[in-house]
């Protein structure tokens, strides 16, 4: 794959000047000893064999503004804010007045929106490496790395602790997913089964009030994409695997209840979370985000509410802004005063994108096209109801409005999807932070698997890209390694094959043919050295 560069600067009241990024695939330069822990382990991690060589600056490269120690600590601007210890008052709060969600019996059908490739050498490969990677409990965790210690620095070394954990474990269960194995079927369905008791087991073990699902603290996952993202890594896999998960499967439709329970719980009014403290939060975000969906695809009842905040965060991520909320106006008391309004909600859905365009709007533009993937289901029945002659009244204002919301969403999502489609042909933009981490991997999976519903020529130049470059990057063992921040071989390596894997990802089947009958709709572009009818004649 052609070398892509971002430079990286780190300004420090020390003098220090920065640090360069490379390419792609290498990793940067050793993190500075004389930094901060907190600011130290926002920095990006050495490959085994040392930093590679620099090439020059382009011209065309535009370096991230420099900036202070005191703003990489600052949660708003892509920092982790003050260390605190899990558990801490940064901790969300339940709205216990949120009802309970429940799981129904209604799975929307799905099917591929592009005829899937056969499994490659590459893909095969690193499905084994994962497989032997597995821990006896039935789980797996980081494949190696730094962790982080009770004062908030890094802990590494070769005996540093590394426990199965349910994040890894969940990123690993839905690349075998997307492959093909289930709790019953395909060749590492023995793999899925043991994988998938861990994951509920943890689940049935934690609180029901908090939004965490597991007491391992201190993984890369946290600390980099956000303390809840375990959370919401369960709750995908669990959406996912509904309907697929043999004789587990009462158990696991309880546990989706309870993590989607904690989930709307927790969900701040602009469609955050509170305390969701790490370095690229937005990444966590966008996991949450697109478990809402799958969940509701597999007969969770979604509140309407809890889709409009999924809805406004991702367009916050696309656009850069945070949608502010204000406070319902309580009615007059007693002698015509009114009374006080309620305090505002805590805001929390500004997360952090670490400074990488990238992550931000490989999220939020992925976000978006979930939740109107979600409106197009709901379009569907409402157009049923109005075609039914003896449906009553509210029920078809109701759907009336819904077809006009979806409209609205509808417009809005062209935007956002031709906006993407520009940004991934700019190799500034693809190269994220300069080289892979396992935040490179996962905004990879995110756009992937936004670009595969339409098909056509941005999908196939992006997958050829990225077949090409992560080919490139697969080490021997059938794995892949990040080179600064998430560098665990299982998150990874996971997050590469789901991006070899993307045109196995399932939607509703009323999805795709909403999808493809509004490409058909779509004027065709001219040619080059055409002229739309009306314009100017090519030039001879």
């Amino acid at each position: 794959m052609k070398k892509l560069f971002r430079p990286l600067a780190v300004a420090t009241a020390l003098g220090v000047t920065g640090i360069a990024g490379t390419n792609f695939l290498l990793a940067q330069d050793k993190p500075i000893k004389a930094l901060p822990d907190d600011v130290r382990r926002l920095l990006p991690v050495d490959p085994p064999n040392g930093p590679p060589a620099k090439r020059p600056v382009s011209p065309a490269d535009e370096p991230p503004p420099v900036r202070s120690i005191d703003e990489l600590r600052r949660p708003d601007r892509g920092g982790l804010g003050p260390v605190r210890a899990p558990g801490g008052a940064a901790d969300s709060k339940p709205d216990t007045t949120v009802a309970p969600v429940k799981v129904g019996d209604v799975i929307a059908k799905t099917d591929f929106a592009v005829k899937p490739k056969d499994l490659s050498p590459a893909v095969k490969k690193g499905l084994e490496y994962l497989v032997k990677g597995q821990q006896d409990d039935g789980g797996w965790n980081q494949g190696g790395g730094w962790r982080n210690g009770t004062g908030g620095g890094r802990v590494e070394g070769a005996k540093v602790e590394d426990p199965s954990d349910i994040g890894n474990t969940c990123f690993v269960l839905l690349a075998l997913l997307r492959a093909g194995s289930t709790a019953t079927e395909g060749e590492y369905k023995d793999a899925v089964q043991k994988g998938l008791k861990y994951v509920i087991a943890r689940v049935e073990k934690a609180d029901k009030d908090s939004l965490y699902v597991t007491d391992v603290r201190g993984t890369q996952l946290q600390s980099k994409i956000g303390n809840y993202v375990d959370t919401f890594l369960v709750n995908l896999v669990l959406a996912e695997f509904r309907g697929k998960s043999g004789d587990q499967e009462k158990q696991l439709v309880a546990a989706l209840e309870k993590t989607m329970t904690k989930i709307v719980r927790h969900q701040t009014a602009d469609g955050g979370f509170a305390g969701n403290n790490g370095w690229a939060t937005t990444l966590s975000m966008g996991i949450c985000n697109k478990s809402l969906v799958r969940a509701k695809e597999r007969g969770a009842v979604v509140d309407d509410k809890a889709l409009a905040r999924v809805l406004a965060q991702a367009k916050s991520s696309v656009d850069n802004t945070a949608p502010v909320a204000a406070a319902d106006p309580k009615p007059a008391g007693p002698g015509g005063v009114a009374a006080a309004p309620p305090a505002v909600a805590a805001m929390a859905g500004k997360a952090g994108d670490a400074g990488v365009a990238l992550y931000r709007v490989g999220q939020g533009a992925g976000n978006y096209q979930d939740v109107v993937n979600s409106l197009r289901l709901d379009a569907e029945k409402a157009r049923k109801v109005l075609a039914d002659d003896k449906a009553p009244k509210d029920e078809r204002d109701r759907a009336e409005k819904k077809l006009e919301e979806v409209k609205v969403a509808e417009v809005q999502n062209d935007k956002v999807q031709a906006d993407l489609a520009k940004n991934v042909r700019n190799d500034n933009f693809v190269a994220g932070f300069g080289n892979n981490g396992g935040e490179e991997f996962l905004s990879f999976m995110n756009i992937s698997e936004t670009l595969v519903l339409l098909g056509g020529k941005d999908w196939d130049d992006w997958d050829a890209k990225m077949v090409k470059g992560l080919e490139k990057a697969q080490d021997k063992d059938g794995s892949w390694q990040g080179h600064h921040c998430i560098t665990g071989k299982t998150f990874c390596t996971a997050g590469a094959l789901l991006v070899l894997l993307a045109d196995r990802t399932p939607f509703p089947t009323e999805v795709i043919k909403a999808a493809r009958e509004k490409k058909e709709a779509k004027p065709a572009e001219p040619k080059t050295g055409e002229s739309q009818p009306g314009g100017p004649a090519p030039a001879k």
